[in-house]
Order: structure tokens, then sequence, then C-alpha cells
């Protein structure tokens, strides 16, 4: 998997939970993995920083560092510019977080996502322990490396 398929995999999540859930999307955690993607609903995330930096920093030892995960998304809604919209940020090994987002068209469903970019180190302090997780993981088996000759064609959504 390329970071580019990372970026492809979390936004069609984002459009999947707002599928399965509607509006309001609960926070939603993306966790790649070689036989499928997984996706963690969050309906009680704390609303404090800190708070939510304890759980980011659980579900980062439960199920990137134990699990060997080298990669991660977070969607959520937000209010981006005055209007509603889903964020999806997305990591992994040895590649910086990136930010995305889509404004909701009129009919509730998704626009076109913008341009990523590198996610602002200050911003949302919670998702660090994600990062940190997959940075710490073994370079073995590294399925960021642009020269790796055993990437996967891509990861199913399950």
């Amino acid at each position: 998997m390329q970071f580019d398929e990372l970026r492809f995999v979390c936004q069609q999540a984002a459009i999947d939970s707002l599928q399965t859930h509607g509006r309001p999307m609960p926070p939603t955690v993306v966790l790649p993995g070689q036989e499928r993607t997984r996706l963690l609903t969050l309906p009680e995330l704390p609303a404090d920083d800190e708070r939510r930096h304890a759980v980011f920093a659980q579900l980062a030892a439960d199920h990137l560092t134990g699990d060997g995960v080298p990669c991660w998304g977070f969607v959520a809604e937000a209010e981006v510019g005055g209007e509603d919209a889903v964020v999806v940020v997305y990591g992994a090994r040895r590649h910086a977080p990136h930010l995305t987002a889509s404004r909701f068209d009129t009919e509730g469903a998704l626009e076109e996502f913008v341009p990523d970019e590198e996610l602002d180190p200050t911003a949302m302090p919670f998702l660090h322990p994600m990062q940190h997780a997959v940075d710490a993981l073994p370079a073995a088996g590294d399925v960021f490396s642009d020269a790796d000759p055993k990437r996967s064609g891509g990861l199913p959504i399950v």
C-alpha cells in the first residue's frame, strides 16, 4: 500500500461511515490491515484534549502497537470555514500525518475531498499517540516504502 492509497482508504471510510451511521457521524478510527480494514467508532469521545489523548493512547497500544499496524486514519465531522464538513486525518510509519476534508452537499452527501496537506503538529494533539505508535514499529515489512516490491494491490474495507 502506498501513502496515497491510505488517503483513499480513509476517504472511503468516511463515505461508508456516513452511509452507515448518518449524521451526526461518530468519530471513527480507521485501521487498515493486510486482510481487512477495521473501523472503530467512538460515540463517547471526550470533549477535552487531555482525555481524548488518553483514549487515543489506549487505542494505539491496543490496535497499532499490539497488532503491528503501520498506519492509521481518523474521520470526524467538524466545522471548516463556517460550514459542516468531514475531516479525514491519516498517518503511516515514516510519513507525517496528512489532513483532507469534504463539505456536505445540499442532499447531505460528501462533496469531493480537497487536496491533502500535512497536518500542523499543533493541530489535533490528541492524535499524536497514533503517529507515535506507528513510528515506533520495527521497519521489517514496512508496507509504506515506495521501493517495496511486495506491495499489495489495495486493502478491502470491511
